[in-house]
């Protein structure tokens, strides 16, 4: 299947300009079950992908929408879903938007994802503060071109993750620290997957995340990484179970980023 093309980042960014005067320091990009903190923003703009990149996102429960709103009188920046590699994107164009928002103010990255646990320890419904990424399984699909040999001893933030566990903790949210290892999907990893990826020292398995954090890495953007739990290591499970997960746990993800981001 041939690559699908993005807008070039030039007229993405002409366009973000012409809607966005002032670009929040503070991007969310939301994944599979975290749009409900949406609920208690005050939308200023919305933008839909189609416009601003030049394409929509395929996925089931993305909203595929650039949203600049307030929370508690704060200006943040929300990708409500974003573009992944298995929708037929190479490493480069999935990370276009984060590339465009970085020339347009981008100080800060919230990344959240669902994910599928391998530590046998995790819970459906346990929110991981990620402390690190498996970023192996990239391969060619590395969204970094050229010799940008960045340092990722330490890919996401320190005072941010602190911040968010302490948060975690004051509201009693279950919570656990963990790995997050990229899977390209789109299909689900097998059983002989799972015990390869926990052997390797991940906690929780995904399809996101891991490129857009070496893209802001590489641009010196500050990373959270947030996890959701929707499945156990060796459960069958397919995408509308997860969904249906995140949902359940909607309004803890509300109270969790609102917190967070005032």
């Amino acid at each position: 299947m041939a690559d699908k093309i993005l807008l070039p980042e030039e007229r993405s960014l002409k366009i973000l300009q012409a809607s966005v005067v002032d670009f929040p320091e503070t991007l969310v990009i939301l994944g599979s079950g975290w749009n409900r903190v949406l609920e208690n923003a005050k939308i200023e703009t919305q933008i839909g992908y189609d416009q601003l990149f030049g394409a929509k996102t395929s996925v089931p429960g993305h909203l595929g929408r650039l949203i600049i709103a307030k929370i508690k009188n704060k200006r943040i920046a929300f990708m409500a879903g974003r573009f992944h590699m298995y929708e037929g994107y190479n490493g480069y164009e999935v990370t276009k938007p984060i590339r465009v928002f970085a020339q347009a103010g981008l100080k800060n990255l919230i990344l959240t994802a669902a994910s599928g646990a391998l530590n046998e320890n995790y819970r459906v419904g346990d929110f991981v503060i990620l402390s690190d990424l498996i970023s192996l399984f990239l391969t060619l699909d590395n969204p970094l071109v050229g010799p940008q040999f960045i340092d990722v001893s330490q890919v996401f933030d320190k005072d941010l993750r602190k911040k968010a566990i302490e948060i975690a903790n004051k509201l009693k949210l279950p919570m656990q620290e963990g790995i997050y290892v990229y899977n390209h999907g789109p299909s689900f990893e097998t059983p002989a997957d799972k015990r390869t990826l926990k052997i390797l020292g991940a906690d929780v398995v995904g399809m996101s995340v891991v490129p857009e954090t070496l893209v802001a890495r590489s641009l010196n953007i500050k990373v959270l990484g947030l996890a959701f739990v929707t499945n156990l290591a060796f459960v069958k499970h397919d995408h509308l179970e997860v969904l249906a997960e995140a949902e359940k746990s909607g309004e803890k993800m509300q109270k969790f980023l609102t917190n967070l981001l005032s």
